[in-house]
């Protein structure tokens, strides 16, 4: 409840003071393509996936920042044959909101809890790439079009297993549903998704959050649904998948500092992801 609380008084700034306005203020943090950026020394070099533009340059490198022990945001990237057309820029599916959205995010983080966390965006893994498992959290997108190989898949499997909390946004549909369940049957076998209510502990960790009716911030035909996966298909056991169906809440964060989305729809976003990240990191 005291969480709720400081949210109301949160969202009277946020509604005063824009988020990109929040971050100049604390030292502007450009994104890696931004004019002026300048890129950590270590990168990992962006290969086969296609080039973009977020505006102001092309988007070549992605920035890898070493562990410091600081809390770090964690992207998977995968191969599709796709790229997106809108938004900020053009780019693999597996980048939509990339990395506006992880960067608003983990302002409102840091300012509403006590984490320390690398703020210029984080980092972007494989699912083979066994310094994933370094990291507590991973953050996966589009997955109607994710074709894991069988090295991802095992590579999924394994963080999984050794306690990582992954969580999946945006994608919509039942067709898009129905290749994400069975790649993840590939993963997990036997394990099967549930559906989520309003009283799950996932919705109680950090904010008290009373309703699942957040509207989608597009392809608003679909009506939004919160599913799990569970360790052993055990509801009272950790949660080790969190999947957001039929909804975008990396759009809501993406977006909240231009004022596209109202307000209160941009907050009920940014506080299902501090949830997430509190359950994840309390279980």
């Amino acid at each position: 409840m005291r969480a709720g609380r400081l949210l109301s008084g949160f969202v009277v700034a946020l509604a005063a003071v824009p988020v990109a306005t929040m971050l100049r203020s604390t030292g502007e943090v450009r994104s890696p393509g931004q004019a002026g950026a300048v890129a950590p020394a270590n990168t990992l070099a962006f290969r086969g996936l296609g080039d973009w533009s977020d505006g102001a340059a092309p988007l070549t490198q992605i920035p890898h920042y070493p562990y410091d022990g600081r809390f770090t945001f964690v992207r998977i990237r995968y191969s599709s044959g796709m790229q997106r057309g809108f938004g900020r820029g053009r780019g693999p599916l597996w980048a939509h909101d990339y990395p506006v959205g992880e960067i608003n995010f983990l302002k409102i983080l840091t300012e509403t809890t006590n984490l320390e966390a690398v703020m210029e965006g984080g980092n972007v893994f494989s699912l083979d790439d066994p310094e994933l498992t370094r990291y507590p959290i991973a953050y996966l997108v589009e997955v109607g079009a994710w074709a894991p190989s069988p090295a991802e898949v095992e590579g999924l499997r394994n963080f999984l297993l050794k306690g990582g909390f992954l969580i999946i946004d945006d994608f919509r549909g039942d067709w898009e549903l129905y290749n994400f369940q069975e790649h993840m049957r590939r993963v997990l076998p036997g394990h099967q998704m549930a559906q989520l209510d309003v009283s799950h502990p996932i919705f109680n960790s950090f904010f008290h959050i009373e309703s699942l009716d957040l509207a989608p911030p597009t392809f608003q035909g679909y009506r939004p649904a919160y599913l799990g996966i569970f360790e052993e298909n055990d509801p009272e056991k950790r949660l080790m998948v969190m999947i957001n169906f039929n909804n975008d809440i990396g759009e809501y964060w993406e977006y909240s500092d231009l004022g596209w989305y109202p307000i209160d729809l941009s907050n009920e976003a940014y506080k299902l992801g501090v949830n997430y990240m509190i359950y994840a990191f309390t279980h």
